[in-house]
């Protein structure tokens, strides 16, 4: 999806929060895992300009994020998206950088990368 990716931290959090919270009284189906794993399993996204998706890897699944310049459209990070991607991810190791701005998607859809 096209929504950034710095709120999955939180919404994960919440997510586990409600189950928690309030599923016996809404009468929630039990589950084997939290909420928050499921969603860490399971769902991609994908962001451009969010540093804080950076800044907040290591709070979700580094391996369901997607980097994408969003070209051609106004909110692209293009022309510049090497200096974008230099400057927001400097905390990460190249392994992570290399995962979200490539190889997970590659994998995703079985690309191969040369």
């Amino acid at each position: 999806m096209e929504a950034d990716a710095g709120w999955v931290p939180h919404y994960m959090y919440r997510m586990d929060h409600a189950y928690k919270r309030h599923r016996f009284w809404m009468k929630a189906p039990p589950l084997e895992k939290l909420p928050s794993e499921y969603f860490a399993e399971h769902i991609y996204v994908t962001f451009q300009d969010d540093w804080v998706a950076f800044k907040t890897a290591h709070l979700c699944n580094v391996r369901r994020l997607m980097w994408a310049s969003d070209f051609p459209h106004s909110d692209s990070t293009w022309p510049h998206s090497q200096a974008v991607i230099e400057e927001q991810t400097k905390g990460l190791t190249e392994q992570e950088r290399n995962w979200i701005c490539h190889d997970n998607v590659a994998g995703l859809y079985g690309l191969t990368i040369n």
